[in-house]
């Protein structure tokens, strides 16, 4: 399967350079922090041109977002990001950031790179002891500080990147405003779905009553009241503010279709948060790895899948396939969280 080539839509890579990083979030789907599985520019040099051959076999673009980890540790991100912006078959690099490491040097270098337009840096409240709870003491007031350098600079479109769970749902309005107030360009709210670390506080995965009621929560905050249910198939949401309007984008499910993660020692998962290898771009080529794996061609078509979601007339959702996985120890299993119920 090549991934909607007739659309030309962007084939989306999020590139896990290192699993090292200086916090110990306590829902991180990391439980290995160390360097080990780090590869070196020669390393990190072959993956990249096996994906950018794949781009140009599928005439297609990619948009590659580099992260860990903290990709800000790896001394190699400056060359890699560089190298990937050259490419013609890259549309665009984003980098997704803890934001604990910008200094006015790192910002100078990273200013000038082609084609790295996007910064996305996690929190998780909309203060800090909602924040520290989670990702560590501190950490609100250092990321305040950050997005006020980035702001300064002014090269970079900038996003937060708001895990949802039990302790922190109902802090999304306040966490909207926050985003407003702060001028930021926008929003991603994933859900938390427990691997790693995370697996020692599973009960914070909200239920489907919660997840209904963060649906509701953006639904209203921008007026769409009485049509939420047009919002249950997405498994993540975008908000975007620009001149004083918000625009809410849902995230259908990229896995199999649109995208997919790379891990520190190139292996390739569907996504970070589904933990099954597919193979290595050390050893195999991206295009034999997307057209013969079998976990994504069961994926891929929703006979496959059980429980709802096989039914469900809604033709483009196949519900969250890491959440499923996560809670249920079955990818085809179907999405716990999901609150739509076939006609």
């Amino acid at each position: 399967m090549t991934p909607n080539l007739h659309e030309k839509v962007p084939f989306y890579v999020q590139w896990h350079i290192t699993n090292y990083c200086n916090l110990r979030c306590r829902h991180c789907y990391q439980d290995d922090f160390s360097k080990d599985k780090d590869l070196n520019w020669a390393g990190l040099e072959k993956i990249s041109d096996t994906i950018l051959a794949t781009m140009e076999s599928w005439e297609q673009r990619a948009c590659i977002h580099v992260t860990g980890g903290e990709p800000l540790s790896k001394p190699e991100v400056f060359q890699l990001l560089e190298y990937l912006g050259q490419s013609r078959w890259v549309d665009e690099l984003g980098l997704i950031t803890n934001g604990l490491c910008f200094n006015p040097t790192i910002l100078k270098k990273l200013s000038v790179i082609p084609k790295l337009s996007k910064m996305k840096i996690s929190l998780d409240g909309a203060e800090a002891e909602i924040n520290d709870s989670v990702r560590q003491r501190g950490v609100f007031e250092k990321v305040m500080q950050a997005l006020s350098r980035l702001r300064e600079e002014g090269r970079f479109e900038i996003i937060l990147m708001f895990t949802v769970m039990k302790r922190n749902f109902k802090n999304l309005s306040s966490f909207v405003h926050l985003c407003q107030d702060l001028e930021i360009d926008g929003l991603i709210l994933e859900r938390f779905i427990p691997w790693g670390r995370g697996r020692e506080i599973i009960s914070e995965v909200l239920n489907r009553t919660q997840w209904n009621e963060v649906i509701e929560t953006l639904a209203s905050s921008l007026s769409i009241e009485g049509e939420d249910h047009r919002l249950f198939p997405y498994q993540a949401f975008q908000l975007r503010f620009k001149n004083g309007e918000t625009e809410l984008l849902g995230a259908p499910c990229i896995v199999g279709t649109d995208g997919l993660c790379v891990m520190p020692e190139g292996t390739i998962f569907p996504c970070r948060r589904f933990p099954v290898s597919l193979g290595n771009l050390l050893e195999q080529p991206l295009d034999q790895i997307w057209r013969k794996s079998e976990v994504l061609e069961q994926v891929r078509k929703k006979e496959n899948l059980k429980g709802k979601c096989r039914t469900c007339e809604v033709e483009d959702c196949r519900g969250c396939r890491s959440l499923a996985f996560a809670l249920t120890g079955d990818y085809l299993e179907e999405d716990p969280h999901c609150c739509h119920f076939p006609s």
